[in-house]
């Protein structure tokens, strides 16, 4: 399957989960965001869609939760379901930097990803302007095994990407 078929497929996954929610939540951000793999991602694009709720602080700083559908190219291509809360911390009145953990859940199992369920993390550096976000950021997704010491087999060499996100909130 190509990737513009793949990038349609995740497109309409996101768009019923989405209209699943409308009528339990507000919506305050829909973002799309793209970029290149690196490391041993490296001959590897992605696309994001990602639907983002603010919610209540978390340690004193703006806080939301993200879920977001994912589809990637390359040798190790797959597909992901992302489910994440995240902190902002502004740097000034229009810029920010973010950081958001969750879980993920992969199509397959690849040479990077070892188990269908990860770990996904996010950092990144935007920017506001009105009603628009811009961001710059880097995208990991990985079973964690090298961290907590798991005592599998599987790999572990994890996805990495530096992305481009583009907003607009509601």
């Amino acid at each position: 399957m190509n990737t513009t078929i793949k990038i349609l497929l995740c497109t309409i996954r996101f768009v019923f989960l989405l209209l699943c929610a409308c009528c339990l939540v507000y919506a305050d951000e829909l973002l799309f965001e793209s970029g290149q793999g690196f490391y041993t991602s490296g001959d590897s694009r992605i696309a994001f869609l990602r639907y983002k709720l603010d919610t209540a602080p978390l340690f004193g700083f703006d806080s939301y939760y993200d879920l977001a559908v994912a589809t990637w190219s390359g040798e190790n291509h797959n597909d992901a379901i992302v489910v994440s809360r995240g902190e902002r911390w502004h740097t000034t009145e229009k810029t920010y930097i973010d950081f958001e953990i969750g879980g993920a859940y992969v199509e397959r199992t690849t040479d990077n990803l070892g188990t269908r369920l990860q770990f996904a993390l996010r950092g990144a550096f935007g920017l506001k302007a009105g009603a628009f976000d811009f961001a710059v950021g880097y995208n990991h997704f990985s079973n964690g095994r090298e961290i907590f010491q798991w005592n599998t087999s599987t790999p572990n060499n994890g996805e990495n990407f530096i992305t481009v996100r583009v907003g607009y909130m509601f």
